[in-house]
């Protein structure tokens, strides 16, 4: 799959059938109830342990759950009873928010707006990183209804089914790195998107959700990084003059305590979800947590073909596509500028989880009218 850019869909099939694509959706509805108040930590348990055995499929059930999560939580009453059955069912959401386009270069814009028509809405638009597109039924649209606010308080969710007239999935995904994702460009021409299709109401993700995707794209990272420490680990064991080495010891000692550290933040950080803190106070420590993750997972699998030497770069050995993965997969969001809004605090700037440049929301600065963050984790 990686080989060929293969969207993964045994493996997706395997996790339907154990129930891995329902995790979000509350528990009457027929799911497990994450990624709720008081019930979040088990998610990203899962999380990191499904990234520990491969990165891509595990990403894909993040993207889907997080979809299906959105759903859950923006949706009224008619549309939980049309929706979440589907999704318990088996139906995969993708999850489209970024608008950086693989072959243009520039800054990002988000400008993808609903304009009115009688019974909804038609929607013109081209999105770019569609992960799970590839195998979904319905793609949850980040867009704006049509207006002068601030594109942010106008945004909703438009759940446009996979096979609508007017929908195409481009053939753009040829990357370093989580090549199985196939997370391709998506464009929308003319499509129509009916009232009931139009999910939560203007501005409520950054007004009235508290929750963000940053934990969960570091249990990813973290369960990568223990993925390729336990190879790392279980190669230096076979070999006497590696095990025998005090400078191979030193960096695994290393690696071990940086992976200690990252699983601990993680949970800390996961255990102040459920008791309900501060949601500011908890995503300033997700970010603190990502940062962590970011720098375990691409450092482990690099300092790896240091100690198991020349062979690792052979296509039989792993550490090759977790490296690639890893470096792809942590630029969804820029690492330095993570770092910035962890200075602004120590700096006494403040900090807000849903009103500031992240990997969560889109947002405005002074430059442009409408920057983006590549939401749609």
């Amino acid at each position: 799959q990686d080989e060929d850019s293969a969207f993964p869909f045994e493996s997706l099939a395997e996790a339907t059938q154990a129930g891995l694509h329902k995790l979000c959706v509350p528990t009457e509805y027929g799911g497990y109830g994450y990624w709720q108040p008081g019930n979040c930590t088990g998610f990203y348990q899962i999380l990191e342990e499904l990234a520990f055995w491969e990165a891509n499929t595990a990403q894909l059930l993040q993207i889907t759950s997080h979809a299906s999560g959105i759903v859950s939580w923006h949706a009224n009453q008619e549309q939980r009873a049309k929706f979440l059955p589907e999704i318990v069912d088996g139906a995969l959401l993708a999850s489209l928010g970024s608008e950086a386009h693989l072959y243009e270069n520039g800054q990002e814009r988000l400008e993808s707006e609903l304009q009115p028509t009688e019974g909804g809405y038609t929607l013109t638009a081209r999105k770019g990183f569609a992960s799970v597109a590839a195998g979904a039924r319905y793609l949850t649209v980040w867009c704006a209804i049509e207006g002068d606010a601030p594109y942010a308080s106008r945004m909703v969710f438009a759940l446009v089914p996979t096979d609508a007239p007017g929908v195409e999935l481009l053939d753009d995904w040829q990357m370093l790195g989580m090549r199985s994702t196939v997370s391709c460009g998506v464009k929308f021409t003319n499509v129509f998107v009916p009232d009931d299709h139009i999910i939560g109401e203007q501005g409520d993700w950054v007004n009235k959700d508290p929750r963000t995707f940053s934990l969960a794209y570091a249990a990813n990272h973290i369960g990568s990084a223990r993925g390729a420490f336990e190879f790392i680990v279980d190669y230096v064991k076979e070999r006497d003059d590696l095990r025998n080495s005090e400078v191979v010891q030193v960096k695994l000692g290393h690696m071990d305590s940086e992976l200690f550290a990252a699983r601990t933040a993680l949970f800390a950080t996961a255990a102040r979800l459920d008791r309900g803190d501060d949601p500011d106070e908890v995503e300033a420590d997700a970010v603190r947590t990502m940062h962590l993750a970011k720098e375990v997972v691409l450092r482990i699998p690099y300092e790896g073909f240091d100690i198991v030497g020349a062979r690792a770069a052979h296509e039989r050995y792993p550490l090759g596509q977790m490296m690639r993965d890893a470096r792809t997969f942590t630029l969804h969001f820029r690492d330095d500028l993570y770092a910035a809004r962890i200075a602004d605090i120590s700096l006494g700037k403040g900090f807000s989880a849903k009103h500031g440049r992240g990997g969560s929301t889109p947002f405005s600065d002074d430059q442009f009218e409408t920057a983006q963050a590549h939401a749609g984790g």
